[in-house]
């Protein structure tokens, strides 16, 4: 004899049975990370995002802790108010108290940066200076990236002229529309082969007083705002291990 199933009954051994199959898996939640257009520190690539940061983070966050995560590249601007808003979980930038007001930092840096004076080498002016303070720029036409945050922090008080690209104010010293570029070394180095020629080669002074350390910032109400202890641990053994200076080393 047969005997008929009540409806809610089949439901449920139907909920359950899809509830325990494999494809109804569900998949682990990717980290939104979030960077300006800013090489040989995050940049695309034929549609890929690329860079020091990337490569410090997929090692730390995606590899060793095991973190699905989904890259982008959007204005600068933009970056900085979704992350403010929790529509993208993370960044990486210098600390700031405005940033910390809303996303909890690294206390280990992800990589670091510096400020250089960049002059002409024919330019006779400050010719014996090693350094330079931020005092000592003030008489001089200085060439920024547009949307330099440092250059909106520290030369409120200076003439700058600021240029969407280091090649154009490479383009701006040679022309002698500017007196100098400020800018990260490591930055400046690794577009100088783009545009250095014969006629026109740059010297280095440093700026002094200016190492930046840059940090992640989780937002405060991520997912993944309790992960920075293990993520703190993780790139002190990168460092150890050698793992930094390989990156760092692939983009020199």
């Amino acid at each position: 004899m047969r005997v008929a199933v009540p409806l809610y009954i089949h439901s449920l051994m139907l909920l359950i049975s899809l509830f325990l199959s494999p494809f109804s898996t569900a998949q682990p939640l990717a980290m939104k990370i979030a960077y300006a257009e800013y090489e040989p520190y995050s940049f695309t690539d034929n549609g890929q995002v690329r860079g020091i940061e990337v490569d410090v983070l997929n090692e730390a966050l995606g590899t060793r802790m095991q973190i699905p995560l989904q890259h982008s590249v959007l204005p600068w601007k933009r970056v900085q108010t979704y992350v403010r808003n929790g529509e993208i979980d993370a960044y990486v930038a210098v600390a700031t108290p405005e940033r910390l007001s809303y996303a909890f930092a690294s206390e280990e840096a992800v990589t670091f940066g510096s400020v250089s004076v960049f002059m002409n080498q024919a330019d006779p002016r400050l010719e014996e200076t090693s350094s330079l303070s931020l005092e000592a720029l003030k008489p001089y036409r200085i060439g920024v990236t547009a949307g330099s945050g440092w250059a909106k922090r520290n030369l409120n008080q200076h003439l700058i002229q600021p240029a969407y690209s280091t090649s154009s104010l490479a383009d701006m010293l040679k022309m002698k529309r500017i007196d100098m570029i400020v800018e990260n070394p490591y930055i400046f180095s690794y577009h100088l082969k783009q545009f250095a020629d014969d006629d026109f080669t740059v010297r280095e002074i440093p700026v002094a007083g200016q190492q930046l350390s840059l940090l992640l910032f989780i937002n405060k109400s991520s997912t993944f705002a309790d992960i920075l202890p293990v993520f703190n641990a993780t790139l002190r053994a990168m460092k150890e291990d050698g793992t930094l200076d390989r990156i760092h080393a692939r983009y020199r």
